[in-house]
């Protein structure tokens, strides 16, 4: 520590020692000159003038009141300290900074520490002062008093002893505020013990202190853990933390220690003690279950006792952590820079044995961007990923591209590929002082069968006949999702729906046939939900309010067929986006013919680098027993959010055009 510094130092620990102390009451001996001088020093509170009335006004009002009756907390004596634990034993640079500033954000009274505050064990005295120079700095930052207590890093060896006695005086002492006595014990009297010179002070010090309202006691070591563990295996306790518990007595105390690096709360006869995790020091970090994470220990003290409890420095944040200019920044970095995987569609077979993933990475910010993942939710059977972990890297307004080999020993059917996400994370390159930016991204893999959009055979008449379309191909599955009264739906007999897609030059064809014995003309009723927009836009956003369109059409009356049928968007509304359908009754049913417009596709994609070659479609079933009942409404493809979300939609994949510029 250099020589320079030595003054400061001293004015702040006579300022931290004495500072908060209260008045020395008339039966405390004055301990006279050594170099334990353990006496209380007391700073004399000014007196409050206020301009304001004191207490809670309350307006006068007749019946019920727009508060509760429970009480305000407004005891004078009520107050707030904070208490940080170790910062070294294999300290992480920066943790205990940020717990000052964390500390400066929450404004305790003042600030307790437990020791363990530089990494010592060493007997090279300027490094012991260089040290100690850096942690005063951070102590420099702090806004309120902070208190100090050794651990054995600070009293490594009889040269690091000798330090801390010449320049900051007490390795022991005691204050009071407010009625609760504090003391500040050294575990290391000379190591994981308490002398008797200290027990002969403690002693002394807990007597004249009797009638406090509340004793806190705070030392490095958990004493207790170790005196029990020796006293349990028939041994004395070589720590002396026996003789302290006697001497508490009865009196009610609290007590924290640290050293251990991971937290615990211990009840000793009744009393509640502490050892504390850290605040920068050594640790897996695994988390709450393992009593590891850095914290700053909170505690109110009541009237009939303290109250603790723990803050994650990363639970405490500043008001500035988001601002209007930050947030604003961080929505252009999410729009701006996007992960894409084109899905996997297999129009032969039910399964993968074998693909490929293309990932792409587009920038449109204007700092550079970084992508960093993996592909998850594959079953492991077989399974081969190459490469494992993706990385991506863009420049403003570039692209990076990816291919991932997925490979399975034997072919996976779709079902069980229908979890398969890329897990990324998007990160921006700070530039200026400005600190990166970071974005975390769950993105669908769509790993499915793709249902094959082929060009129509010939011109399709629109008048709901289907003897120009031949076998509809699609059929519901044997077990389908069904929503609404799905009990009053009893399986194909009750309700049963085959359908085809078709494409026309200039028009998009499906063809539907609706089995039902008993058909309520009106209720019962034909879905179509479809999603013509970009894939990367429909895996992204699934919500097809977007951009996607709901049409039903009504089950018809006996006679001719229902033509020119208004179709309703997927707001109920009439589809102003030329979209025609004719129905007509049949035997056993009604059978439906819809056209959409094959420019909507286009449309969808305009603004786009790309032509469209896919679009997601599911077909409902709505079927009542009775007039008036609730539909059961049986799904081709889908989820129970079929409604508002294209999750488990078909994918029809159109047959690519032998012009290359047909079909646009």
């Amino acid at each position: 520590m250099s020589r320079a510094h030595w003054p400061r130092v001293v004015a702040v620990v006579v300022a931290l020692i004495g500072a908060v102390a209260s008045p020395p009451r008339a039966s405390r001996a004055h301990d006279g000159p050594h170099d334990h001088d353990h006496g209380h020093a007391h700073e004399p509170d000014a007196p409050a003038v206020s301009r304001y009335p004191t207490g809670l006004i309350l307006p006068e009002i007749e019946g019920p009141r727009p508060w509760s009756e429970a009480p305000h907390l407004n005891d004078p004596d009520r107050f707030h300290i904070a208490i940080m634990t170790d910062r070294t034993g294999g300290h992480r640079p920066g943790i205990w900074e940020l717990g000052v500033e964390k500390v400066n954000l929450l404004r305790p009274e003042f600030v307790v520490s437990v020791g363990d505050l530089i990494e010592g064990y060493t007997e090279d005295e300027s490094e012991i002062g260089r040290q100690w120079d850096e942690f005063l700095g951070f102590i420099d930052r702090m806004e309120m008093k902070f208190f100090f207590v050794p651990g054995n890093h600070d009293l490594t060896n009889p040269l690091m002893h000798r330090i801390w006695r010449e320049h900051f005086g007490r390795e022991w002492y005691s204050f009071d505020y407010k009625g609760v006595h504090f003391v500040a014990i050294n575990s290391e009297d000379p190591q994981q013990h308490i002398g008797e010179e200290q027990l002969a002070w403690l002693e002394e010090d807990l007597a004249a202190n009797a009638d406090a309202r509340w004793t806190l006691l705070f030392f490095h070591k958990p004493l207790w853990t170790y005196a029990e563990r020796e006293m349990a295996a028939g041994n004395p306790d070589p720590t002396n933390w026996k003789r302290v518990e006697a001497m508490l007595g009865d009196r009610p105390h609290t007590v924290f220690s640290g050293h251990v690096h991971h937290y615990v709360q211990y009840d000793r006869n009744g009393m509640n003690y502490y050892h504390l995790a850290t605040t920068g020091g050594g640790t897996r970090l695994r988390g709450i279950p393992y009593g590891e994470f850095d914290h700053v220990t909170w505690l109110t003290m009541e009237a009939d006792g303290p109250r603790v409890t723990h803050l994650l420095l990363d639970g405490v944040l500043a008001p500035d952590a988001v601002t209007e200019q930050g947030i604003g920044r961080f929505r252009e970095f999410l729009t701006a820079s996007s992960v894409q995987v084109a899905p996997i569609l297999l129009t032969e077979g039910e399964g993968l044995a074998e693909g490929r993933i293309d990932v792409r990475l587009a920038n449109e910010f204007d700092a550079p961007v970084s992508v960093s993942g993996s592909i998850e939710g594959l079953p492991l059977r077989g399974l081969t990923v190459d490469p494992a972990t993706l990385d991506l890297a863009a420049g403003p307004g570039e692209t990076a591209e990816l291919a991932v080999r997925v490979a399975f020993a034997e072919p996976i059917p779709f079902e069980a590929l229908a979890g398969t996400v890329f897990t990324a994370t998007i990160t921006s390159e700070g530039e200026g002082g400005e600190a990166p930016l970071k974005a975390e991204q769950s993105v669908p893999v769509v790993i499915d069968r793709g249902f094959e959009l082929a060009p129509a055979a010939r011109d399709i008449a629109l008048d709901g006949r289907l003897d120009d379309w031949g076998e509809l191909r699609n059929m519901l599955p044997e077990v389908p999702v069904v929503l609404g009264d799905s009990e009053s739906w009893n399986g194909p007999g009750d309700a049963d729906l085959s359908f085809d897609v078709a494409l026309g030059e200039e028009t998009l064809y499906l063809a539907a046939r609706i089995r039902d014995e008993a058909v309520v003309p009106g209720e019962d009723a034909f879905e179509v939900f479809w999603d013509p927009r970009p894939m990367d836009r429909r895996m992204s956003d699934p919500r097809y309010a977007r951009g996607g369109h709901r049409f039903r059409i009504p089950a018809p009356a006996d006679g001719e067929p229902a033509e020119g049928l208004e179709v309703r968007d997927r707001g109920g509304e009439p589809t102003g986006g030329g979209a025609r359908a004719v129905a007509r009754r049949v035997e056993g049913g009604y059978e439906v013919e819809l056209a959409l417009l094959r420019s909507a596709l286009a449309e969808a994609h305009e603004g786009t680098d790309s032509d469209w070659s896919t679009f997601q479609l599911s077909a409902v079933v709505s079927d009542v027993d009775e007039p008036g009942g609730e539909p059961a409404r049986v799904l081709w493809r889908g989820t129970p959010d079929v409604d508002t979300s294209n999750a488990r939609f078909g994918h029809f994949v159109r047959t690519p055009p032998a012009d290359p510029g047909e079909g646009r």
